[in-house]
């Protein structure tokens, strides 16, 4: 009920015209999976952590919530990330497939 009426994407909606979303392919490149389990949220909330960070919205970990030019730091992508858990410990691998995507976004 709380998002009738609302567009929700799934990780099933992501590909435009038959191709992977960007962080999808960053996903596969940098090895941020292993069981796979946890990859559609993960994929998804990065997606949104992405958006929020764009739009300059600050977390508990920025330094000036008054700033509209935020930092992309690794303290950022690990708090904005923190909500979700990977059993397999694929951490390592889903912060560098956030950056990558993240850069090459900026980079376009």
């Amino acid at each position: 009920m709380q998002h009738e009426g609302r567009a929700i994407t799934t990780i099933e909606g992501l590909a435009e015209n038959g191709e992977p979303h960007p962080l999808q392919t960053a996903f596969v490149e940098h090895d941020g999976y292993q069981c796979g389990y946890c990859t559609p949220g993960q994929i998804c909330s990065a997606i949104g952590m992405v958006e929020e960070f764009r739009d300059g919205l600050p977390s508990a970990v920025t330094p000036d919530v008054a700033a509209h030019d935020l930092d992309f730091s690794d303290e950022e992508i690990k708090e904005r990330m923190s909500g979700n858990l990977c059993r397999c410990g694929a951490y390592v691998g889903i912060h560098e497939a956030v950056r990558a995507a993240f850069a090459d976004e900026v980079a376009r």
